[in-house]
Formats: structure tokens, sequence, C-alpha cells
């Protein structure tokens, strides 16, 4: 099982540090939503959902804001090469 969350990030090509800088959400706290440790707190859903261009229902249950899981493998790491 795998969150859709990380489906959508992932096919769009962004690294969880990425999202993390892009919608000033902590990291930490968007890699235990990921992984389904955490619930997707109220202000956090519309940022989310308007980043990914779908509703809010394909993220997390709105009545709850746990992660909405997909019988699926987990998708590939997205790696970044930093180049100096």
């Amino acid at each position: 099982m795998v969150t859709n969350l990380r489906i959508l990030r992932t096919r769009k090509g962004f690294t969880i540090r990425e999202v993390s800088q892009k919608l000033n959400i902590p990291e930490t706290e968007l890699c235990r939503i990921e992984r389904g440790l955490a619930y997707v707190p109220p202000k956090w859903r519309g940022k989310l959902s308007d980043f990914f261009g779908v509703p809010i229902c394909e993220i997390c249950d709105e009545a709850t804001g746990w992660p909405i899981l997909v019988d699926m493998e987990m998708p590939k790491l997205v790696r970044k090469n930093i180049s100096k």
C-alpha cells in the first residue's frame, strides 16, 4: 500500500524537499504523511490540493485528514543530481 500523495508527487517528478519548500510544509511532517503515519492538517489540505491539481478527497479523507491509500507497489524515489 502507498499513499496517493506519494504517487502524485513522484508522477510530477518532485522530491519531498521540493514540495516541502514550495508549500512551506516541514519536510519531516510531509514525509510522515506520505508514509501514512500522520494525518494532513486542515491548513495544508488546500495547499496540497492546489499544488497537485486534484480535489482534497484524492489526497486525504476530508473528515479525518488521513491520507488516501492505494493498493499498488511503492513508486521509485525521485532523486535529483546536484552538481557542484
